[in-house]
């Protein structure tokens, strides 16, 4: 028998959970924007007012500069499988969150895969393909790509691309996302014979149609090194060109010098497979293990100090020493000593991720501190994605 009293004390459990209209709006904003991110979204159904009150762009603003002035606070980070191949050996879980990295509840899942997209067939999972301002670029396939989807995990809203207007076996991809607009780039990742121009195909979100050009090729007979990411850095992409040795360039915003441009790579590096490119803390970088089969393999990491002198500095290197392996192997079987690298961290100069032995390890080049953060790993590509301190919405289609 349910007493009065117990009445009284339900209704008002209900009153207190329901009616703020005795907080302040700068208040109820104060005490959201100390949420994460990823249940501030959710907040929105909460009620008519809490929708306005998120909604609005000034609660983005000051969400945003409050990330971007904490001296505590870093936008949330991790690395994300880029490829997945076979099913029967990948762990379903790995297929649904597709994180590498235990950190940030804006990662936690829940909440965090690529489940939501149209193509999530289990025996071929999708593909990570780029990210740019909090956003994914996915594609269904790695060869024969045709089918592209812009996406934000985090908010689960995506859209899909028209096709592209021809067919290519494999492509280099890059993507950037700025001030409300999208492009996606494409071009072949290998280019044969004695001519010096190839296809360049970029869509644009302001168009909503995809652009076909001749451009001038900057390396004759180039292969691009898809497994390192393209990195978007000082306006343009950047991809790893594997035969010479060059990373190659591309601004779509030059008007007065448009095509493909080369950049070189540090004079004194050594290896020609396992290496790539990255930035960390509004830095550019370049990542390699040499690749030797004979004698201590080295880790070496540069900077590139000077964009337009394309001057490289040594910051790091480190031999693999006895008791590097000694340390290792409290983790890891001897037997499997094979190391390269896949990630550069996005907010720390000293931390980087290397494969070794089916697992992944970090590595702290100042304190020579090496911590095993995922076993089992099944994937050597990995892409280091970054929230924009606010999420990144996608425009809404008008093709």
């Amino acid at each position: 028998m349910i007493t009065m009293a117990e009445t009284s004390q339900k209704a008002l459990q209900q009153q207190i959970l329901i009616d703020d209209s005795n907080i302040p709006d700068w208040l109820l904003t104060e005490i959201l924007q100390r949420l994460p991110v990823k249940h501030i979204f959710k907040f929105k159904c909460v009620s008519k007012r809490w929708f306005i009150l998120i909604s609005d762009p000034f609660f983005a603003r000051l969400y945003s500069t409050r990330i971007n002035t904490s001296l505590s606070t870093s936008q949330p980070w991790n690395l994300l499988f880029r490829y997945l191949y076979e099913v029967r050996i990948v762990p379903s879980s790995m297929i649904d969150t597709r994180i590498a990295l235990k950190q940030s509840q804006d990662f936690s899942s829940p909440g965090f895969s690529l489940n939501f997209l149209p193509y999530s067939k289990h025996d071929c999972p999708i593909k990570i393909l780029a990210s740019s301002n909090g956003l994914l670029l996915c594609c269904e396939t790695f060869y024969w790509q045709k089918n592209y989807y812009i996406c934000n995990p985090l908010i689960q809203q995506w859209i899909a691309l028209p096709k592209p207007p021809k067919a290519i076996k494999s492509v280099a991809v890059g993507f950037i996302c700025k001030d409300g607009h999208y492009e996606v780039i494409r071009f072949p990742t290998a280019h044969y014979g004695p001519s010096n121009t190839l296809r360049l195909e970029t869509f644009s979100s302001e168009t909503g149609k995809w652009h076909c050009s001749i451009v001038n090729c900057p390396v004759l007979d180039y292969y691009i090194k898809t497994d390192s990411p393209v990195v978007h850095y000082n306006g343009s992409l950047h991809w790893l060109e594997f035969r010479h040795s060059k990373i190659i360039t591309y601004d779509p915003h030059n008007g007065t010098n448009t095509g493909l441009h080369q950049m070189n790579l540090p004079d004194d590096k050594q290896s020609e497979h396992l290496s790539l490119l990255g930035v960390s803390r509004g830095r550019f970088r370049y990542f390699e293990v040499t690749d030797t089969c004979f004698g201590p393999r080295d880790l070496r990491v540069w900077v590139l100090s000077d964009y337009d002198a394309q001057r490289w500095c040594l910051e790091y290197r480190i031999k693999f020493s006895g008791s590097w392996i000694d340390e290792v192997n409290e983790f890891i079987p001897k037997d499997n000593f094979y190391i390269f690298p896949l990630a550069l961290h996005p907010h720390e100069f000293d931390i980087v991720y290397l494969g070794y032995g089916g697992c992944l390890v970090s590595y702290n080049l100042g304190t020579r501190k090496l911590d095993v953060v995922h076993r089992n790993f099944y994937s050597h590509q990995l892409l280091a994605f970054v929230f924009s301190p606010w999420p990144t919405t996608i425009p809404q289609p008008f093709w």
